[in-house]
């Protein structure tokens, strides 16, 4: 009788300890793919009611093969603290399936269902997860083991090719204004109309500067007219809208006598070339982003052999002045470029 007692006992601390158990136990964690009011949602959620189950939805376009769905269920269990992730696929011949994913234990678990209605489909994948969850909380074991997909290591990539640095292209540029310089000659100056033509690159530009004299009157007892033309080349270092440059080449001045005194006879006009070199300044003034400006020209030409003018009475000669050696010269024209140099 104390024995039977005793048994009785035992079997009821049992029972309660199982009980215990049971209450304080953490309940299932599982994730459903979809959204709270699909037909298989609900379903499952009122098949698995009465169990240990807490379930969160995560809706989203199911992905179109068996190892993006496996990396999206390991990314949700991930994310939600799930042990399980369940999700339904619908077949083309219009039946299902049901997927249960343990991602932590590496198990999977499909049921294939037939073709139905939507109702009864959606009934039947609800009573096949239930099992399969059941189970699951039970600490049963389902499915079959998972291996993870292998690591496909993209090949690196290639090295960057470095930019060819190409340097600045060849700017034409061509500018026409009015030139005068200061030679000693006619009395207003040596006007001209003058014309250069540049090939640029950079801060370097070359240049051909030609200059086409007009006569200007020298009076006295015995009037001239002078014109001063001039060819040179020239080369120059730009910074900015500035420029310091060198020229060399000829000047040609053309004499011609205009008026006499009585005891004397004009000559023919006659044409004297002399060397010429020196430096120069330019300014240059662009209107706004246009590829034409302004330009100004200041330069001093060192001349070798600048002429004379004399006039012979018998056997005399009376000197009527020498042009400078050094002869400074101004030019105010336009220009225009191709593009920037």
């Amino acid at each position: 009788m104390v024995a039977v007692h005793a048994r009785s006992i035992g079997g009821a601390l049992a029972i309660l300890v199982i009980a215990a158990s049971s209450a304080f136990a953490s309940p299932l964690h599982i994730v459903v793919r979809g959204n709270a009011d699909d037909v298989a949602v609900v379903r499952l959620r009122g098949q698995i009611a009465d169990l240990e189950v807490e379930l969160t939805t995560a809706p989203g376009v199911l992905e179109p093969t068996l190892d993006a769905q496996l990396a999206t269920a390991a990314r949700l269990a991930e994310a939600n603290a799930a042990r399980v992730v369940v999700w339904f696929v619908a077949r083309s011949n219009g039946g299902g399936a049901v997927a249960i994913a343990m991602p932590a234990d590496r198990r999977l678990f499909v049921r294939e269902l037939p073709r139905a209605n939507s109702s009864a489909l959606a009934e039947a994948e609800a009573v096949a997860a239930r099992g399969a969850l059941q189970a699951i909380a039970a600490g049963g074991t389902i499915g079959i083991t998972v291996e993870p997909a292998p690591v496909v290591t993209p090949p690196p990539p290639p090295p960057p090719v470095a930019p060819v640095v190409t340097g600045p292209g060849l700017a034409l540029e061509a500018a026409l204004g009015w030139q005068v310089a200061f030679d000693n000659g006619a009395d207003r100056g040596a006007h001209a109309v003058a014309q250069r033509t540049s090939l640029a690159r950079g801060a370097w530009a070359g240049s051909l500067a030609l200059a086409l004299g007009f006569p200007g009157t020298r009076a006295g007892t015995t009037e001239v007219e002078l014109a001063r033309s001039s060819g040179m080349a020239g080369i120059e270092r730009r910074f900015g809208s500035f420029a310091i440059g060198i020229e060399l080449g000829g000047a040609i001045y053309r004499r011609s006598t205009v008026a006499t005194p009585t005891d004397l006879s004009a000559t023919r006009a006659s044409t004297t070339v002399a060397f010429a070199a020196g430096p120069e300044l330019h300014y240059r003034w662009q209107f706004g982003h246009l590829p034409i400006g302004l330009e100004l020209t200041a330069g001093v030409d060192v001349v070798a052999g600048a002429p004379e003018l004399a006039v012979m009475r018998g056997t005399e000669i009376d000197s009527l002045g020498h042009l400078w050696s050094v002869q400074p010269r101004v030019m105010l024209g336009l220009f225009a470029r191709s593009h920037e140099p």
